[in-house]
């Protein structure tokens, strides 16, 4: 081999390796660009869930705000010249409208404290037929036009937090009032160590591509201009999340042949035996089955 030829085969093994150098340094900066378009994006997008956070924020705050405000004005400058009946109207209002916001804060405060661990909980022995008609009758209350009905026996005990439970019913009937349609069923059966409670109802139901995103913070299935309900999408989280900690779940189906039907499980203490099941039963002899799973 002569000189000529080492040399040349030097150059080439050279060329060689600067392309190569060449090739890994510009996927290098190809990788550098992408990745700092993803965190561009990601920025914008958190940026997007800020302004959207904040806008429902403020609406949901100033509606009630703007109602008790208005009330108590009324009362404060009228209340003498008003009938005894509106006076406890207008109390009523601002009553319901203070505890909406107090229930806001609370939703708005237990997202981090769940995803920190550091929700405190109160476990106790607690009547559960008891806890679901207190909250069945606040949210939807006698005379107020509609109706849920409560098929959960007496005597049935659960092992929770009384305040989280009512804090997961609580979520699931308000969820059902803004969507539920006109038939709003909640009933309970066995489900071994378990207490299965079912909210079903008769409205539109969930798309399957929702079914599971509306348990994630802050997702609505309607959404900007096309929200007809308050909420800020917290409330499916946060059951899913209590339930969770307290050793339960929630979760969605679809009802037949339309509606939906939110199943939360709890840890039972105690059932009372039933005799034959009804046809009620009969249908949520599926959720039984995932629920024992």
């Amino acid at each position: 081999m002569t000189r000529v030829d080492v040399l040349l085969i030097a150059a080439v093994a050279l060329g060689v390796v600067a392309l190569v150098t060449i090739t890994w340094a510009w996927r290098a900066v190809f990788r550098a660009r992408a990745r700092e378009q993803a965190a561009v994006r990601s920025a914008e997008r958190a940026r997007e869930i800020k302004n959207e956070f904040v806008s429902m924020i403020s609406h949901e705050l100033r509606t009630p705000l703007t109602s008790i405000a208005g009330f108590a004005d009324t009362l404060r400058d009228g209340w003498q010249d008003l009938p005894s009946e509106e006076v406890y109207e207008f109390l009523g209002i601002v009553s319901s409208q203070t505890q909406h916001l107090a229930e806001l804060v609370e939703d708005l405060l237990v997202i981090p404290r769940l995803e920190a661990g550091r929700v405190p909980l109160e476990l106790s022995e607690v009547d559960l037929s008891s806890l679901v008609h207190q909250v069945s009758n606040y949210i939807f209350p006698p005379g107020g036009g509609r109706e849920a009905a409560v098929a959960i026996p007496g005597g049935v005990r659960i092992y929770a937090d009384p305040l989280r439970v009512q804090q997961v019913m609580r979520n699931l009937l308000e969820n059902a009032h803004k969507y539920g349609g006109d038939q709003i069923l909640v009933e309970g059966v066995p489900a071994g160590d378990r207490y299965l409670v079912v909210v079903s109802d008769n409205g539109p139901g969930v798309p399957d591509s929702l079914a599971e995103r509306i348990f994630e913070a802050f997702e609505q299935v309607s959404k900007g201009d096309a929200r007809s309900t308050q909420g800020i999408g917290l409330g499916l989280p946060i059951a899913r999340n209590l339930a969770r900690a307290m050793n339960g779940d929630v979760w969605y189906e679809p009802r037949f042949p339309t509606g939906s039907r939110f199943c939360f499980t709890v840890p039972a203490v105690s059932a009372p035996e039933r005799e034959t099941p009804s046809p009620q039963e009969d249908s949520t002899t599926d959720v039984r089955e995932l629920a024992t799973s």
